[in-house]
């Protein structure tokens, strides 16, 4: 499984979700790998996803590639962990 994680580096938003996934990850088994795109700097990649312009956004792949769920925007710790429970990201 993998987690694309696309946000920019002046998002408000972005900052916050990127401290809180990190301490989803040392509370849980984590059981994806995580790539990081920047919104500004990553255009072609991000393109592939259909995304808008809100951020950050976080897009779950399974193995091959397929998207399962994603998440926009800014949400709560509760939010994002319950996110990452139902698809089988972290345990």
């Amino acid at each position: 499984m993998k987690l694309i994680r696309i946000s920019t580096i002046y998002c408000m938003s972005c900052i916050f979700m990127n401290e809180v996934l990190k301490k989803i990850e040392k509370k849980y088994s984590v059981l994806y790998k995580i790539q990081d795109l920047d919104y500004d700097n990553n255009q072609e990649e991000i393109s592939k996803y259909n995304i808008g312009t809100v951020l950050p956004v976080y897009i779950l792949l399974d193995e091959n590639s397929k998207e399962i769920d994603r998440l926009i925007g800014e949400k709560s710790k509760s939010e994002l962990e319950q996110f990452l429970i139902k698809n089988g990201a972290i345990k």
